[in-house]
């Protein structure tokens, strides 16, 4: 839907609350999918700037770190260069929308490429980001968020360790390791640079255990969270990914948890 309920201030206040007493960090809000920074329909395009600002109002009422954006789908018949400026412009809008705290740093979602999405590589991310922070920008630097499956399908090669070394040097020399403010850990059921995003659970798909478990262990993402967006039937499919994560986490540091099957006794 494109418009979202007003937030009571007293459950934000009771949300903020509850979280901080949980400890749960960090917190983050996804964009919508309805909306599309590159569109070059003026009706959807400041409809799209209107959620993203509202998304980051919201946010920062809910207390959240991050909030999470894909940067849209380009035109066939345009340039890239013109759609990714397109976004810079709208992004740059929405930020700069009134009654905002600044506390809460926007991260752009690396993509698929998947029907002309934006995004298909950390140059495309890096071109917005410029564009952004070299108009007068004030608030938090824009980052970005890392998405596995997407990554794969696009072309970085995460199932070996030279790809996945590669892909960070790639990523650090472009934007820079201080952009990356979150990883979402998704293996994929789509070949390597095939340009569709099709999410499966974690080592169950083409990156495999291997890649994902040492990508997981990386010394560089240690700081990180990982959050996945793998495939569920019930809640036990999430606990599953959860439990294989855990296992690959805790090998590292010789703390193996068994995992006989995929079943998980509650």
């Amino acid at each position: 839907m494109w418009k979202a309920k007003p937030l009571d201030s007293g459950a934000a206040e009771a949300f903020r609350r509850a979280r901080s007493e949980a400890g749960l960090a960090p917190l983050a809000v996804h964009l919508p999918y309805l909306p599309n920074l590159a569109s070059a329909d003026e009706v959807l395009y400041e409809k799209s700037i209107e959620v993203l600002a509202e998304e980051m109002f919201r946010a920062e009422a809910l207390g959240a770190d991050f909030v999470v954006a894909h940067p849209g789908h380009g035109s066939a018949d345009e340039p890239v260069g013109r759609s990714l400026s397109r976004v810079a412009r709208g992004v740059l809008r929405a930020l700069q929308a009134p009654n905002r705290t600044g506390s809460v740093r926007l991260l752009l979602e690396n993509t698929s490429g998947q029907r002309g999405e934006l995004g298909i590589d950390f140059y495309q991310l890096a071109e917005i980001i410029e564009q952004i922070e070299t108009s007068a920008f004030e608030g938090p630097p824009v980052g970005v968020c890392l998405d596995t499956a997407h990554a794969w399908a696009a072309g970085y090669d995460l199932a070996r360790p030279n790809g996945q070394d590669e892909t960070l040097a790639e990523l650090d020399r472009v934007l820079g390791l201080d952009r990356l403010g979150m990883i979402h850990f998704n293996d994929s059921l789509a070949e390597k640079n095939g340009r569709r995003d099709r999410h499966a659970p974690v080592g169950r798909g083409r990156i495999g255990s291997r890649g994902l478990a040492r990508w997981l262990r990386l010394p560089e993402l240690d700081h990180l969270a990982f959050i996945m967006e793998t495939p569920r039937a019930t809640e036990a499919d999430d606990l599953i990914n959860m439990a294989r994560a855990k296992r690959w986490r805790g090998s590292a540091q010789g703390e193996l948890i068994p995992m006989k099957s995929n079943k998980i006794n509650k």
